[in-house]
Parts: C-alpha cells; structure tokens; sequence
C-alpha cells in the first residue's frame, strides 16, 4: 500500500478509536516520517514502538533496515497491523501493555504516547531499558512541559530531574491537533531524548528513588523531607552539610547534580 493510501485508511479508523486509552490517530504522513527520522536508526539496531494504534509511525518504520518491534493493548489494532506488514521480516507486532512490557532488549524507544499515562511509560522505559541510546516521544503539550521542566519550576518533578541528568531531552517541534483523528483538545509535542552513557546506571536509577522520597512534600524543605525519609534528624543534618546543601531549600531548587552529591552523602 503506498503511502497516501494508506494514512487514508488509517483516517477510516476515526469511529473505531477507544477514549478510554487515548487513542489518537496520527493521519498527518510528513509529520510521522519526521518523528520516525528523529530515531536515527542504524542497521541491526533494535527498535520498539509504543502504541503503534493504527499504524502512522510503523509504515515509516517498517521501512528501516532495523528490527522493530510494534506493540499496541487493542486487540483489533494488533489484527490490522499484523496484516499490513505481514511479509515484512524486520517487523513484529506483539499485543502487550506498555506498562508491563519487557523493554530490556531494546536500543531505540519511540511512541505516541497516551496523555493519562504518558509519565508512567516514560519511567519504565527509562528505568528497565539497559541499552537504550535514544528515546523520541510524541506526547500532549501539558506533559512535554512536566518532562521537560528544569530546576526551580513547578512543573519539576523526580522524573524530569533524572530525565535531565540521564539524557540530554529535546524538544524537536509540535504536532497541531488536527493532524489527529479524532481531534484531541491540545496539540502535541515530539521530544528526544539522547542517553549520557556515563550517567545512565544504578546510581542515577538511587538518586531518582531518593528524589522521589524528598519530593513528597513539596511544601516542606528539603531537611524536613529528608528527616522524614532516613527517619533520623541527626543523620539528615549530616548528609546535607557533607553534601554542601542548605536545609532551607525546597527539593525543586536542586539540581540533579546536588540530588547525586547528596546520594552519595547519605550513603
């Protein structure tokens, strides 16, 4: 099927579109060749899409000299892709919850993915994917902004200080609403996330744990969180003056940097 007739078919799919797992159907080809290109995907590489619904980014895909994987939840979706790409030999399409998927295999990660459950892929993407080079993700604008929220924001939460230590995240450009089916209320953002090699590993993996503890309380400084955490005062008091961080602060003023030094401080 070439390409214009098959973003037509895929339009077809607006009535079958489940709300209840935000589905939105890409129908907009220039747009998927783009995010797929932003995968920088070399021969041999092993490649995963999330969500692949109705196929937009998978057409592109399937076209890469790469083993790719295409997962999707939606049992009927998972019979049409099955048919579109049967006889493609470097395509594999498995019906799995992203959620609970086994993404340790994989160098590439590339999805659509559905707002209500965009923060939770993203985490076990980043923490359960050994080898992961490159991540390009299309998500609504509302949670490009809380991944890629930086220090001092209200939007910085634990993921996106690891997000920000463990890779250098980018936002490439946005998709407006209307190139969707059926039409979501806000438009999209495609973001890139390449991996600092030196910085991807079990102890980033701690310092987000222990964020995530000191996060609780926003409202709280990062003494009181802390105290909270290691259920010891003194111990506290301690690990924040070897790490050079003043007990005052709130836990959005650190950056991932201080977060790391104050790991290795209560350690």
């Amino acid at each position: 099927m070439n390409e214009e007739a098959y973003f037509d078919n895929i339009r077809s799919y607006k009535f079958l579109t489940k709300k209840e797992i935000g589905q939105n159907f890409l129908i907009d080809p220039e747009a998927a060749k783009r995010i797929v290109d932003a995968l920088d995907l070399s021969a041999g590489e092993k490649a995963i899409e999330i969500g692949s619904g109705a196929g937009s980014l998978s057409f592109f895909l399937a076209e890469k000299n790469t083993p790719v994987d295409l997962i999707d939840i939606d049992e009927g979706l998972i019979v049409k892709l099955k048919q579109d790409f049967e006889g493609k030999g470097n395509v594999n399409v498995i019906q799995s919850n992203a959620l609970k998927h086994d993404f340790s295999p994989y160098e590439k990660v590339i999805g659509n993915l559905p707002y209500y459950i965009t923060s939770g892929i993203v985490e076990r993407v980043f923490l359960n994917t050994p080898k992961l080079k490159k991540a390009v993700f299309m998500v609504q604008k509302e949670a490009a902004a809380r991944l890629l929220a930086e220090k001092g924001s209200e939007d910085y939460t634990p993921l996106s200080l690891y997000l920000s230590y463990v890779s250098h995240p980018k936002r490439l450009f946005n998709v407006g609403r209307n190139s969707f089916v059926p039409a979501p209320h806000v438009d999209s953002t495609v973001i890139e996330f390449s991996i600092i090699p030196e910085h991807y590993n079990g102890e980033a993996k701690a310092m987000y744990q222990l964020a995530k503890a000191v996060f609780l309380n926003r409202r709280k400084t990062i003494y009181n969180n802390l105290k909270n955490h290691l259920g010891d005062a003194k111990k506290a008091e301690e690990a924040l003056a070897k790490a050079g961080i003043s007990p005052s602060l709130r836990p959005e003023q650190l950056s991932p940097e201080e977060f790391i030094t104050l790991l290795r401080s209560v350690e």
